[in-house]
């Protein structure tokens, strides 16, 4: 469980929402508080600016496979359902099957898109944010990938606005706050067990 660091190694895979480490406020993005709880793991950053799964199909093998990582989180699907963006769902699906194929499932942590405020988008739409959404669980299901539906935990909360930035799409403090929570968690819980397997065997 080393990738090329010698090192566990996590490879955050994404678009915008993933891209970057700091906010212009400063506020932590995604991978710098996974990496603040994750001390003994790289983590990787590798999203990209408005970055859809078509693109990432083309940069899978520099961005992702190069590192061996033990781990990948994978999430697209806001860029891919805007209406700008021309990803129809079955592509989406078929991006992500020869990412999770790729990778073995046993690696991959599917997240799911989020909501979004509809006041706020010109381009983005719940109703097909929700099929996207749909379609990350559906192939979590289908391939046993790991899964975090964060569609649903933010739509669970009433108050899920207050997760997402002033242009109603992107995630702030408290939105990166709640999926790095449950990145960690989830990998905590797989690498237990994982531990947990191999003391068995070697008894």
């Amino acid at each position: 469980m080393k990738g090329v660091f010698g090192l566990p190694t996590l490879v955050c895979f994404g678009d915008n929402i993933t891209a970057g480490e700091c906010d212009w406020d400063g506020g932590l993005r995604l991978t710098s508080r996974i990496r603040e709880e994750m001390e003994d793991w790289i983590v990787i950053n590798a999203g990209t600016e408005a970055g859809t799964t078509r693109d990432g199909v083309m940069r899978f093998q520099s961005d992702v496979m190069s590192y061996k990582p033990d781990l990948v989180t994978i999430f697209f699907g806001g860029n891919d359902a805007s209406e700008n963006a021309g990803i129809e769902l079955s592509e989406y699906e078929k991006n992500l099957t020869y990412m999770i194929r790729n990778i073995s499932p046993e690696k991959v942590i599917l997240i799911s898109p989020s909501p979004i405020d509809e006041t706020m988008q010109n381009y983005r739409n719940n109703k097909r944010m929700e099929m996207y959404a749909n379609k990350v669980r559906d192939l979590a299901d289908k391939t046993g990938a790991h899964y975090i539906d964060l569609w649903s935990m933010m739509k669970e909360r009433n108050t899920y606005h207050s997760m997402l930035k002033d242009d109603g799409y992107e995630l702030n403090n408290k939105g990166y706050k709640l999926i790095a929570h449950e990145i960690i968690r989830k990998i905590r819980i797989q690498y237990k067990k994982k531990k947990s397997v191999l003391r068995f065997l070697s008894l």
